[in-house]
């Protein structure tokens, strides 16, 4: 007898296909040489946590292009647990300098906190693996306005993929 797909991996699937759509959509498009590259979001698996009632697990690879970053947002009740697998990620918290995660080294964000991220090389791509401990139902991520004190240093971000302002 062959197994049947469970509800909730047939809409995680449905939700990688959509966030790969939402990621590739500009690839297929011309772009202007100003716009910044967009930073690439492969949906690996979500599941619940088991024994505690609604939280999910959710992980991510992201691929920064050279020059590519993401807006300022919050994981709106998510921890958030980084590995740098390829290059450099440069993580700026609101009111703190921006860090510089290299490959093999980790890093830990708690839940709301208002931070962006970018690739700082002008050749190389950053790849990130994210593993996110978030509610159920709770989106990915929330843009929020930068801070009154930002800081200048990145450059700018096109989108966060798969997030609407």
């Amino acid at each position: 007898m062959i197994a049947q797909p469970s509800k909730h991996k047939i809409v995680a699937a449905l939700c990688a296909v959509a966030l790969a759509g939402l990621a590739g959509a500009g690839l297929l498009f011309a772009r202007e040489d100003t716009a910044p590259p967009k930073v690439e979001a492969q949906h690996v698996l979500t599941v619940p946590v088991a024994g505690v009632p609604g939280k999910e697990i959710d992980i991510q690879v992201y691929t920064f292009p050279p020059g590519s970053a993401v807006p300022w947002h919050i994981h709106p009740g998510a921890q958030e647990f980084e590995y740098e697998l390829k290059g450099t990620l440069m993580i700026e918290e609101d009111g703190k300098p921006p860090l510089a995660l290299k490959t093999g080294e980790a890093f830990h964000l708690a839940p709301d906190v208002v931070h962006r991220g970018w690739n700082p090389s002008k050749t190389e791509p950053a790849k990130i693996y994210v593993v996110r401990i978030k509610p159920v139902g709770a989106p990915l991520a929330k843009l929020v306005a930068p801070p009154a004190d930002e800081n200048a240093s990145g450059p700018a971000s096109e989108a966060y993929p798969g997030v609407k302002p």
